[in-house]
């Protein structure tokens, strides 16, 4: 099949959908902080010499940088691949030249050549719908010319305009997963927020995005039209479940399940398993408030209740923990998010060896050397420089074993708060940013990271030796969305400080 062109079609397309674009609640604040760090002066001061050099914007490029490299810059644009040799996956063997002056390549030299490469220094349509033809030539239009029923997310992951399917690998396509990056028309969006970004775009303002029709949630099997109460319940701010919840919100909850056409027998205020079952029922006819399907775990969280009560009865939900966090002074939880965010992008060299030079500085941070699971390592390391930094104690225990250090942590009698997994499900807002979580994993294994936001029980997480799914034993630090205070592997979490 040809490659498609950039006609008025497509351009239209690519408008229409940019137009439409709402970032999902879930992910505004992660889309926020992206923006933030593009924006940083000496971030931004990398990405205009690049643009010096290519006439490829310096938003575009910052675009690119965060797709392919999550904004490290100790990596190549071109794929990830560290800059301390030449490019080992698609394209490999980049750039052909030699670095400058010997050893490793630059970032700005290593850039450029994969703008060029690409043929993005040639491009002159740095307009919004050029802008997504020359982002999605630069990953491939499999998923135009394979799967047209999805739209790309490495344009358009983290918005409405894309929900799920997704390339695990190269050749092979899931319909049923997720991407956990952001696109880079989302990220575009929210960069033009910023004047100079917006005026290059040709807008008169920042485009705004309230007027613009959200997707219908709960579609009734009759055909009827879903109306939500005036004033409805509030979410309670604890989850019911079977066996768990107050009688009054239960009552509600089995009185909605009824209206909606899934009933569970008459209203008694215990969830019991024809109500966990009528629940169920519910979660599969629905989506959430944003067009997604729910989870069918017969588990009611801001989620279900939303899709049951309307967007009033979860509005700003769990949003005072989160402002109070980032309108205080600097304390360990938001100095370890600092230092955990800075590590993104590292990867282990040789891939998948748990080795390389900052791999090691984790891993020796607690006594081990190379070629063991790190991930707990990067948790001690990831505290250990923050608590130095403010000149505080660091109460994470010493250890690289994810239930060992797990075991010490529920041991420790001060300065450490422990929230256990069945405290979390009760009360998932006790789980603050800045936490450590752990996992425990089959056998003996485990898992742990930190916590960077809790968006009504949906996790944004920072995590060393894992990848974009999410896999213990992983390649690199990366920031994920997708574990949930719920998950049944969960041990707990904990803060320390």
């Amino acid at each position: 099949m040809a490659k498609p062109i950039l006609d008025e079609q497509l351009a239209a397309e690519y408008a229409g959908l940019f137009a439409s674009l709402v970032i999902r609640p879930e992910r505004r604040d992660e889309v926020q902080r992206v923006a933030d760090r593009v924006l940083r002066p000496a971030n931004r001061k990398q990405y205009e010499t690049v643009e010096a050099a290519t006439s490829v914007p310096w938003f575009v490029v910052a675009i690119i940088h965060n797709l392919e490299a999550d904004m490290a810059f100790s990596a190549h644009l071109h794929n990830g691949d560290p800059l301390t040799a030449r490019t080992v996956h698609v394209p490999a063997g980049r750039p052909e030249k030699a670095p400058a002056g010997g050893g490793a390549y630059s970032w700005v030299e290593s850039a450029i050549d994969a703008l060029a490469h690409d043929g993005l220094d040639r491009w002159k349509a740095w307009t919004v719908p050029g802008i997504a033809y020359a982002l999605e030539r630069y990953n491939g239009f499999g998923y135009r010319t394979r799967f047209p029923f999805v739209k790309s997310p490495y344009l358009w992951g983290f918005s409405n305009v894309y929900t799920r399917g997704k390339f695990i690998r190269d050749g092979l396509f899931s319909p049923d997963a997720v991407s956990q990056q952001c696109g880079g028309m989302t990220l575009l969006s929210a960069l033009a927020d910023e004047a100079a970004v917006a005026e290059r775009l040709g807008f008169q303002a920042p485009p705004d995005s309230d007027d613009v029709a959200k997707p219908t949630p709960f579609l009734p099997a009759d055909g009827s039209v879903l109306e939500f109460p005036d004033n409805p319940p509030r979410f309670p701010g604890k989850y019911l479940m079977e066996k768990a919840g107050d009688k009054v919100s239960v009552s509600r909850l089995q009185k909605r399940l009824a209206e909606m056409g899934a009933s569970p027998g008459a209203p008694t205020g215990l969830f019991d398993t024809p109500t966990k079952y009528a629940v169920q029922l519910f979660q599969a006819r629905s989506v959430d408030l944003d067009g997604a399907p729910l989870e069918i775990d017969g588990i009611v969280g801001p989620m279900t209740w939303g899709a049951l009560f309307g967007p009033l009865s979860i509005e700003s939900e769990w949003v005072k923990p989160r402002i109070a966090i980032k309108k205080a002074e600097r304390t360990l939880a938001t100095a370890v998010l600092d230092v955990a965010a800075d590590q993104i992008g590292v990867r282990e060299i040789p891939p998948n060896s748990n080795c390389g030079r900052q791999v090691e500085a984790f891993l020796g941070s607690v006594g081990l050397g190379r070629g063991n699971p790190w991930c707990m390592s990067f948790v001690y390391w990831c505290f250990a420089q923050a608590a130095a930094d403010l000149g505080v104690a660091n109460r994470v225990p010493r250890s690289g074993h994810v239930r060992t250090a797990w075991k010490e942590t529920c041991a420790r009698t001060s300065g450490v708060r422990v929230v256990t997994a069945r405290e979390a499900q009760v009360d998932p807002s006790l789980v603050t940013p800045g936490m450590a979580f752990f996992l425990g994993l089959s056998g003996s294994t485990g898992h742990a990271g930190i916590v960077a936001d809790n968006i009504n029980g949906k996790l944004v997480t920072i995590e060393g030796n894992t990848n974009q799914d999410g896999v213990r034993d992983g390649g690199g630090v990366f920031r994920r969305v997708g574990r949930k205070v719920t998950d049944p592997v969960v041990l707990g979490f904990a803060a320390f400080g």
